[in-house]
């Protein structure tokens, strides 16, 4: 018995390789070690910090929560970007 490779579909093993990618969480959708945190507990947190509620602008409110500090990178390219608006004026 000989079995014809040419004739097999690989939609399965796509299909297999598809759910597989989603279902392993990658590094950036980790949980943030600031998720959940009560305001004492984040405010003891050297990396994490605090936001007080607020209204955005289009009128959904925004509740008080913990979030982690922004990392040296993402400073960094705060600071170009404000660099970049105001050199544009």
């Amino acid at each position: 018995m000989s079995v014809n490779f040419t004739r097999i579909s690989f939609v399965p093993f796509h299909a297999a390789l598809l759910a597989a990618a989603l279902i392993v969480p990658s590094a950036a959708s980790a949980a943030s070690p600031c998720k959940g945190l009560q305001a004492d507990a984040c405010s003891a947190d050297a990396q994490c910090t605090w936001v007080n509620g607020y209204v955005r602008k289009d009128g959904r409110s925004v509740a008080s929560h913990c979030k982690l500090k922004p990392s040296a990178n993402d400073s960094a390219m705060l600071d170009d970007d404000a660099l970049k608006l105001s050199s544009k004026k």
